[in-house]
């Protein structure tokens, strides 16, 4: 049986969306943590960016931004059956702040971020300790790879980097990608880390 990462939500709420302006509409089908499906008969491209606005009453309106990250397709003759549009995926903090702040558009730098000791701690002892962690980011990153992973200490307002090989990737149905990390110098990355939980 299939097991999705993100519980997914059955909701309708009527949206517009479109590249540049709100000029096509539609409706959600089902929403999650990540993202959600957008019923339309509108075409979209693959990955573009979409600023996206969603009525939630006669009083309530969210706007934000996504990037499709997969098409359904459905025939004129075959829509009273069958729902047409696409998945949106919910463009992540880390994403937009790349975009306001130049240096941090390092397409190899992935971000964790711990706002809680409690948080980090459970991280650390269930895979940075054992010298790498698995990271969701929408970049595919090639095995063998480089990248940079900062992890983000909220609670002591202080952040850690390290250098990490990708060892393993999978394709996520959202868009993103399942990646395994190992730390390239294992023994400095525990000494950083296992100070920041208190071991």
């Amino acid at each position: 049986m299939e097991k999705r990462k993100n519980r997914r939500y059955s909701k309708r709420f009527k949206v517009r969306f479109g590249v540049k302006e709100l000029s096509a509409t539609g409706f959600t089908n089902d929403i999650s943590a990540t993202g959600m499906f957008v019923v339309t008969t509108a075409m979209m491209s693959l990955g573009s960016r979409v600023h996206v606005e969603v009525t939630m009453d006669a009083n309530e309106k969210l706007f934000f931004e996504g990037a499709v990250a997969r098409l359904t397709l459905v025939a004129p003759e075959l829509r009273q059956i069958m729902k047409g549009g696409f998945g949106l995926r919910f463009l992540t903090g880390a994403e937009l702040m790349g975009e306001m702040v130049p240096h941090l558009r390092d397409r190899t730098r992935i971000v964790l971020t711990y706002p809680t000791l409690k948080g980090f701690q459970n991280a650390y002892e269930a895979e940075l300790r054992r010298g790498g962690c698995f990271v969701w980011t929408a970049t595919h990153y090639p095995v063998n790879s480089i990248v940079h992973l900062e992890i983000e200490a909220d609670f002591v307002n202080r952040n850690v980097a390290f250098e990490c090989r990708v060892m393993h990737v999978v394709s996520g149905e959202d868009g993103r990608f399942g990646t395994a990390l190992m730390f390239l110098d294992a023994a400095s990355a525990d000494a950083g880390l296992s100070g920041l939980a208190g071991k």
